[in-house]
Parts: structure tokens; sequence; C-alpha cells
């Protein structure tokens, strides 16, 4: 082979080539957050769901009446406020989704190194039953 060019074929894979593909086939753990900003994940994340504010109405006496009870909806991420604001998730052929926004309130689960930084950074709440 000339000098300068590499072999972009290698004969034998190297040893950290095989321990990396080994780490990166386990499934990593998730976390479970509430987030309390419109939050972008870096890396992969699973929508819980979220928790639907009950909805009141006052009756012709000026007091409030529950109309629906609060409820938890599973699998949704949260709506935002405004109707026609952003963008929904990206889903690229292999299955990952990826540039999706998520709106402050929504349940996720995240890595625990992310979710630890989400934490810290007050962008996010503990979702466990720990924090409770």
């Amino acid at each position: 082979m000339p000098k300068g060019v590499y072999d972009r074929n290698p004969k034998e894979i190297p040893v950290m080539a095989s321990v990396e593909t080994a780490a990166a086939s386990q499934p990593s753990k998730l976390f479970p957050v509430v987030l309390l900003k419109n939050y972008v994940p870096i890396s992969e994340y699973e929508i819980v769901g979220y928790l639907k504010d009950a909805i009141k109405r006052k009756d012709a006496a000026g007091t409030e009446r529950i109309v629906e009870p609060e409820v938890f909806i599973d699998g949704e991420m949260k709506p935002h406020q405004s109707p026609g604001v952003g963008f929904g998730e990206n889903i690229n052929a292999d299955g990952r989704k990826t540039n999706a926004k998520i709106w402050a309130g929504t349940t996720i689960k995240l890595p625990v190194d992310e979710a630890k930084n989400l934490v810290a950074k007050k962008i996010a709440e503990r979702a466990d039953a720990i924090a409770a």
C-alpha cells in the first residue's frame, strides 16, 4: 500500500471495538421525569404520558363545578396551550425518534445520566416513587 493511505478493511477487529458493540447492544436503563420546561431529548426516550387538568365551570350561582376530573393520559405527549404550535416526533427509518420537542408537563423516561442532568438544572422533576 502506498505511504499515507490506510487500509479500509482491517484484517482483524480490535478488542475495544467488540467491547463497545457489546455495551451498545445492552438496553440503557431509563428513568422517569416530569418536565418543567419544554425540552428536546439528546438521546433515546419514551413518553409515559401527562396529567390532564380538571375542567371546571362556573354555574349561574357562581360556584365552580368540576365537569371532568383530572386524569393521567398514558402514552401521549401533553399538547401545547396554543393550538397549531410546535412539531411532532420525527421517526427515522430505523425507528429512532429525533428532533421532537416535548412540552412541559409531560412525563418521559430518559437515560439515567441525562435525567440527573435535567433534575440538576431544574428542567425536570423526578417522577418515581422515591421522589413522592
